[in-house]
């Protein structure tokens, strides 16, 4: 009788394993905060460069400020609303921030993955759904809500074609539905919006060569294609009026210009992990296609088959642009996951069948346990600190704003947002260069702008964005941190020859009154400079000059005249001209090279968008004193006898094997610029 009920109680286990594990998974998501309201945050380091832009993004819905309307970025306002959520709703604090930030968006990208389970794998057993469901979300998701709501949008499209391919009925219905899943998809963030539009496309062509009925699929994309049109033009009404289309032009923007001013190096473990996901893909959508079927089990069908492949190779592109490992991880979720459905599922063989599953479990530990979502140490923590919470930071750390910090940062802090204070009232707006906006949270001020964090202000469309919402607040203090001293060069290229047109706005606009930490400067609005400064320009280089690049590896001297001493700038203009496929991996590594006459040497990386002539600005000396340039009086400038400058070099380098060799540089001219001010 025992052996009975025992039997009938695993039964119903293994029945309901899928739920259990997602049951396990949401509860594990909750944060002690949500339920103790009380208890504080640790943070061990703070970070002033991603964390800056996860504050800000809260703080920025809690005052009416949203992504796409008043402030463009990465991300849409759709993201930005279940981000900032949890922090608004228990009361706003840098301490519920960092501890609630990003528990909706992983509520949902666990439920996105258990739903994308249940429409891919309805016939298979519910422990293999279970289980999939875990290994995705702990090992393989990196965390990332995007990839995961593509790749359930990719299922959802797989159903709603098909369904309009059997019968003309619903196919309105259908189309509109698909539509609808598109533009929430750009609410969230322009990329998943693209991705997901993608993903519709490759579904529509797929299910049209595996049901030969194209007039239906084109009436189905036809309305699609219409309903789309109307959901954006209400978008537009609720954002701000029907023809304001600024969330889809700021967000395009931004993806547009991602592939040349965000490129990084891959290294040769994600290189790995990218060709290998890839030759798996490979491998097991070619074996599922053996056993295709134009009925039947999803995994087996063939326009699943051709679209899902499609799809996979499509979110790659995330990993060969933002080739970091967190970016590498992101862009192979969406094969890694289409691969586990079919190897979960599309296989006859009992044998096969359990053992695809324990080799995807194998697998996963070996190679993911780094960087599990979970780990178990971690959920003991989260429990007992909903049984115990913390109400008093741990000893050697300082508490700021419900949050433990270090003593020192706790300190920055402090003073940085004191002097906020002191010189802006509780309604004004302040500016921050180049991108530590966590002290406008800190100091219960918004930060001014048109582009959350400087890292994205390139080129000439996000820079005037920049000055443009900088312009419209005429923020009254604007805290500077300089480069080696309390900022960091972004992928090594300095933050001034990023964002230089930012840079000079402020120095136009504003003047040194104080420095309340080290390593940060307070100025304060002075609109009377701009009239008082110049810039004087003497040419380094002659004008004209074209240069093919024959090699991966290139380096270009420029043929500089000499020039009076005392140069503050470099001012480049020139143009890259690169083949039309670097638009599909990424461009190359710029850099010059300046030699002194004094026999030192400095290399200054910089970003240019391919096949546009651009001018970029370098500060040939020692970052640091920048801030100096601030000072009321010229006399407190950067003095001192400065080297001559007697040989400039361009340096093209491919960031890795991904990376495309220009055809040509154009050098359209270089000036030394030396600043005055009367």
């Amino acid at each position: 009788m025992n052996r009975a009920k025992l039997s009938r109680a695993a039964s119903i286990v293994v029945r309901s394993s899928e739920w259990l594990a997602l049951a396990f998974l949401v509860i594990a998501s909750i944060p002690s905060l949500l339920i103790r309201h009380t208890s504080l945050t640790i943070v061990p380091v703070l970070d002033l460069l991603d964390g800056s832009w996860l504050l800000d993004t809260s703080f920025k819905a809690a005052g009416g400020i949203w992504f796409g309307r008043d402030v463009a970025f990465t991300y849409g306002p759709l993201f930005q609303w279940l981000s900032s959520a949890p922090a608004r709703w228990i009361g706003l604090s840098m301490g519920s921030i960092y501890a609630t930030w990003y528990t909706l968006p992983t509520l949902i990208l666990i439920i996105a993955t258990f739903l994308t389970a249940r429409l891919l794998l309805p016939e298979a057993g519910a422990w293999k759904r279970g289980l999939l469901v875990l290994l995705a979300v702990i090992f393989w998701s990196a965390p990332d809500v995007r990839s995961s709501l593509c790749v359930l949008a990719f299922a959802i499209f797989i159903r709603l074609t098909d369904v309009a391919a059997s019968g003309a009925r619903r196919i309105a219905i259908c189309a509109a539905a698909s539509a609808a899943i598109c533009i929430a998809a750009f609410l969230l963030s322009a990329d998943t919006g693209i991705y997901t539009s993608a993903a519709l496309l490759l579904t529509v062509a797929a299910t049209t060569l595996a049901h030969p009925r194209p007039a239906r699929m084109a009436r189905f994309l036809g309305i699609a294609a219409l309903m789309f049109g109307a959901l954006m033009l209400l978008t537009n009404t609720v954002n701000a009026s029907p023809l304001d289309f600024r969330l889809w032009r700021w967000g395009l923007g931004i993806v547009h210009g991602y592939r040349w001013f965000e490129a990084t190096s891959m290294l040769k473990a994600d290189k790995r992990l990218v060709v290998a996901t890839f030759a798996l893909g490979i491998a097991i959508f070619a074996a599922a296609w053996w056993q295709r079927q134009p009925a039947g089990r999803w995994t087996r069908r063939p326009a699943f088959l051709i679209a899902g492949f499609g799809v996979g190779f499509l979110m790659m592109q995330s990993a060969l642009v933002r080739s970091d490992h967190i970016h590498v991880r992101f862009g192979v979720f969406g094969m890694l996951f289409l691969c586990g459905t079919i190897a979960f599922d599309a296989f006859d063989s009992r044998w096969l069948s359990l053992t695809a599953p324990a080799a995807a479990i194998i697998a996963s530990v070996a190679l993911a346990s780094a960087y599990p979502l979970y780990r178990p140490a971690a959920v003991v923590e989260q429990w007992r600190q909903i049984r115990h919470p913390l109400l008093s930071c741990p000893a050697g750390m300082a508490q700021f704003d419900h949050a433990c910090f270090a003593p020192a940062d706790a300190d920055l802090l402090d003073k940085v947002s004191g002097f906020v204070r002191l010189h802006a009232g509780p309604g004004d707006k302040i500016a921050i260069f180049p991108y530590q906006t966590t002290f406008g949270v800190a100091s219960r001020r918004q930060v001014a702008g048109g582009v959350l964090q400087s890292y994205l202000v390139n080129g000439e469309y996000l820079s005037g964005l920049e000055v443009a919402g900088l312009r419209r607040s005429n923020p009254p203090v604007t805290l500077y941190l300089p480069d080696g001293v309390a900022s960091a060069p972004i992928d090594f290229v300095p933050n001034f020859t990023r964002s230089p047109e930012v840079w000079f706005y402020l120095l136009r606009h504003y003047r040194a009154e104080g420095s309340p930490a080290p390593g940060v400067l307070g100025l304060i609005r002075d609109d009377a400079r701009e009239a008082r400064l110049s810039f004087v320009q003497e040419p380094m280089v002659s004008a004209g000059s074209r240069v093919l690049v024959r090699k991966r590896h290139a380096s270009v001297e420029l043929p500089i005249r000499r020039v009076e001493a005392g140069a503050d700038f470099l001012k480049l203009r020139l143009q890259v001209t690169y083949p039309l496929w670097w638009r599909i991996r990424k461009p190359s590594k710029l850099a010059l090279q300046l030699s002194f006459d004094n026999g030192t040497e400095k290399t200054i990386a910089f970003v240019l968008q391919p096949n546009r002539t651009t001018d970029v600005w370098m500060y040939p000396w020692d970052e640091k004193e920048m801030g100096s340039y601030f000072a009321a009086d010229r006399s407190a400038w950067p003095s001192g006898k400065r080297p001559n400058i007697v040989g400039l070099t361009l340096l093209v380098a491919p960031y890795d094997w991904l990376s495309v060799a220009p055809n040509s540089v154009t050098i359209e001219g270089v000036q030394a610029v030396r600043l005055e001010m009367r």
